[in-house]
């Protein structure tokens, strides 16, 4: 398992999607891009090329009990230029501008817990980062691959230097 990030800066940006909460555990997550794909035709001002995430929302109803799937709010997106004419039944976002600690995932979907598991409990508290309280979420940017039970996704993790 590779943990050495890349660092990166992004500017400010919005997203529209579909929203889940994952109280019930990791379906909540395929739900979410289930219904997102069926609906991407509505989203209106999207940025081309499009540009797809997973965006993984900590900023409320946040649990982590040890052994168990974390719950958070999932948002498949899309990245847009405007938050005007979000569809009945998306969410909006902005999100500030960060500095990010970027990892790459690739191997099995079933695989992807862990793996962010290892990034915020054995890279972030040696790193001498924080997560960014100005964001307080995580996303990924799914890469082109086949559908063959294989994920390739970029994970972008907002950091701040601890104080």
């Amino acid at each position: 398992m590779d943990l050495q990030p890349t660092f990166r800066s992004k500017a400010a940006f919005k997203i529209v999607g579909v929203e889940r909460y994952t109280g019930e555990g990791i379906s909540a997550i395929q739900d979410a891009w289930d219904e997102f794909g069926k609906r991407i035709p509505e989203i209106a001002h999207r940025v081309l090329p499009l540009g797809v995430y997973g965006f993984e929302d900590y900023s409320r109803d946040f649990v982590m009990t040890p052994g168990e799937f974390p719950k958070f709010y999932y948002i498949a997106a899309l990245e847009v230029d405007s938050l005007d004419d979000i569809p009945p039944g998306m969410v909006g976002r902005d999100v500030p501008a960060a500095n990010y600690a970027t990892f790459r995932y690739q191997g099995p979907v079933a695989g992807i817990s862990a793996f962010f598991r290892s990034i915020y409990d054995e890279w972030l508290p040696a790193s001498g980062y924080q997560l960014d309280p100005q964001v307080n979420a995580d996303f990924e940017r799914p890469q082109p691959h086949g559908d063959n039970g294989e994920a390739d996704e970029e994970i972008w993790l907002p950091i701040a230097k601890k104080s």
